[in-house]
């Protein structure tokens, strides 16, 4: 069996018989060896993300105009003996790096735990009896229970139940649930709005249709509004710098004056040019702003969306529930002829159920009883 070969297309098309065949597995889901077998050979059920080495990591911060800058000014120091200023500026520019990269390792440490503490629960059959485990440990084969307010831990197959209402709204842009019933596929990442039923895992990890989403998105490169702001301070620093200093190399010439006194001026130069501070400094920030935001359970990938979030003016966005509380909520009520306001609200409060907590029903009974308390009490919603 090969994960990769059973699309969502090709789970959809197929019966639940030939894809339990094709899984081999059956309703009662698997052993817990064959579980075991499974996870070694398709991974964990999680988005995985591309980390570099932190060696690497930490190389990279000796890399860009600002330290480039940086860099030279050292070389210049050794040319000219002066050994003060090299362990000086050799320091300054381990200091920026080691700042850099320790908080911006302290950001990643904070997201991480965020990430456990999030990280969902899923009802499984294994060996004939149902229990708990982390979503992650789940494979494909796997019989699963989905019910009300539980997050969809993989892409699957529904086989037994009533039906399910799931808000896809996170991997559609749609703030309506859409109602499933047996055979129907329902996606990694959606969550149970109401109803309860089991699932066949078809596919896990990056094989989910929200892990292939995850991996465009990780594979666009791009640079933010930022990082081009701070490359371009730097370009223009270092255009500057080298314009000066071949100024007074020409005017050395032409003056016959000692290269060696020339050199300690144009190091002199480069050092005050440069902004020395600045790669420390905006580390340290933009690190601090993920832990707050992290404390608040938002999670931050990148430190440098920090800085285009807060330099966003406006926000358009083509779906309003799915960035805000993704809640139906009753607006004007316009009754018909010979109806008035609060008796169509009373009628539609008395079609409505709250134990079956349907999202409509959910909108219409808050709006009632709040009615209900300005109402007089001859027209009162009870």
């Amino acid at each position: 069996m090969d994960q990769i070969l059973i699309s969502i297309q090709e789970a959809k098309k197929t019966s639940i018989t030939e894809l339990l065949q094709k899984l081999l597995s059956s309703e009662k889901g698997l052993s817990d060896s064959a579980a075991g077998a499974r996870l070694e050979k398709y991974g964990y059920n999680e988005i995985t993300e591309k980390k570099a080495h932190p060696f690497l990591k930490f190389l990279s911060y000796f890399w860009g105009p600002i330290p480039w800058m940086i860099e030279a000014v050292a070389i210049l120091s050794a040319v000219v003996h002066d050994w003060e200023d090299f362990w000086i500026i050799f320091v300054l520019l381990l200091l920026n790096a080691a700042v850099g990269f320790w908080e911006e390792h302290k950001a990643d440490n904070a997201i991480e735990l965020l990430k456990q503490k999030l990280a969902p629960k899923a009802r499984v059959l294994r060996d004939g009896k149902w229990i708990e485990v982390d979503a992650r440990q789940l494979v494909p084969g796997d019989v699963v229970r989905v019910r009300l307010g539980v997050i969809v831990p993989a892409d699957i197959k529904l086989l037994s139940g009533d039906y399910v209402l799931i808000d896809e709204s996170a991997l559609t842009g749609e703030s309506m649930p859409v109602e499933k019933h047996s055979a129907d596929v329902a996606y990694s990442g959606s969550i149970v709005r109401q109803g309860e039923m089991n699932g066949l895992v078809i596919t896990t990890g990056m094989n989910t249709y929200l892990g292939r989403t995850a991996r465009l998105v990780e594979e666009a490169q791009t640079r933010s509004h930022f990082q081009k702001a701070v490359i371009k301070i730097g370009d223009y620093l270092i255009v500057l710098a080298l314009v000066l200093v071949a100024i007074i190399f020409l005017v050395a010439l032409f003056r016959h004056e000692s290269m060696l006194q020339t050199l300690q001026f144009a190091l002199i130069l480069t050092v005050a040019a440069i902004p020395a501070a600045l790669p420390a400094v905006l580390s340290v920030t933009m690190a601090v702003g993920a832990t707050a935001l992290a404390k608040k359970e938002a999670i931050v990938s990148k430190l440098v969306a920090i800085e285009e979030m807060a330099g966003m003016d406006v926000l358009c966005s083509d779906k309003t529930g799915t960035i805000t509380q993704n809640k139906i909520t009753v607006g004007a009520l316009e009754p018909f002829e010979g109806f008035k306001k609060n008796e169509t609200l009373l009628y539609a409060a008395l079609a409505s159920r709250e134990d079956e907590q349907d999202p409509i029903d959910d909108a219409i009974i808050p709006r009632s009883k709040k009615e209900a308390k300005v109402l007089k009490p001859t027209t009162a919603i009870r």
